[in-house]
């Protein structure tokens, strides 16, 4: 049976670090959590960078996301600001809209993969459009990593752990 998640149980759900829209690739780096100050009596979390450009998506995946003992998710909601949050944060997942402004999710994919030190890096596909992409998603071998929306929340957050290797 699978178990009842609720996105509002933490207290401090509210308080969490928002990144929407941010207007400059800074403004997204100063708000992430930084591996490098992990404190000694809280487990490193694992990172979860998500470029989602649905603002009503993107807050559901990021406050369900951070929610789940061990994650931490990022928002951020333009392609090109995506691939450069990856980059300075050292994802451990990262989870794709195909279409979104700047760059497309294929994009980042594809620049994600061309690149040293973050080429290995998981990516999962989050889209309402992936049927229209099956060509483009089968010739990069991306054929099990892909959510359509609407998407089942707890099958989901299952994937998200599975790739992030936690519970």
């Amino acid at each position: 049976m699978t178990e009842e998640r609720s996105l509002f149980s933490s207290a401090d759900l509210l308080e969490r670090a928002r990144v929407t829209a941010p207007r400059a690739r800074d403004d997204v780096i100063q708000s992430l959590p930084s591996h490098a100050n992990v404190s000694t009596k809280e487990p490193q979390k694992k990172v979860v960078v998500i470029g989602e450009d649905d603002e009503p998506i993107a807050e559901l995946l990021r406050d369900a996301i951070s929610d789940e003992p061990g994650l931490q998710a990022v928002l951020v909601q333009d392609g090109a600001l995506v691939l450069d949050t990856v980059r300075q944060v050292h994802a451990d997942l990262l989870i794709l809209d195909i279409m979104m402004p700047g760059l497309s999710g294929l994009e980042v994919y594809d620049r994600v993969r061309a690149e040293d030190g973050i080429r290995d890096m998981p990516v999962l596909f989050v889209s309402a459009a992936s049927g229209q992409y099956d060509g483009e998603l089968r010739k990069r071998g991306i054929t099990d990593n892909i959510i359509t929306k609407p998407f089942d929340l707890n099958q989901l957050l299952d994937r998200v752990k599975k790739l992030c290797a936690t519970g």
